[in-house]
């Protein structure tokens, strides 16, 4: 029922999404760089850490899986979405917060 839904996107990085549906007002991306003092908006510290996997895959054969910001699920959900992962035999990366799920340590199959 909303008017306009703003996002942390452009027009270029995804055509068809904004394509799709019309009220969305893109306005990014809004980077860690790009903020100044105390910012409303939160961004989780960078991890670079996957890059040198991710360099060792093959071009377009790697799954992303990202939750975002506000996404909280059941913890058998989380568990079942990681063994589908699994089940596919595709190299994946998902970006999870710790939070994602009530005993999110315990969530991990």
């Amino acid at each position: 029922m909303a008017d306009c839904l703003i996002c942390n996107s452009i027009h270029d990085f995804e055509p068809v999404a904004f394509t799709l549906v019309p009220n969305i007002l893109p306005i990014g991306p809004l980077l860690v760089s790009n903020r100044q003092g105390n910012s409303t908006g939160y961004f989780w510290q960078e991890d670079s850490t996957c890059l040198k996997w991710l360099e060792q895959q093959q071009p377009n054969s790697v799954i992303y899986v990202a939750f975002g910001s506000f996404t909280i699920i059941e913890k058998i959900q989380f568990q079942e979405l990681a063994l589908g992962l699994e089940l596919t035999n595709r190299p994946f990366l998902w970006i999870v917060r710790p939070d994602i799920t009530n005993g999110a340590n315990e969530a991990f199959p």
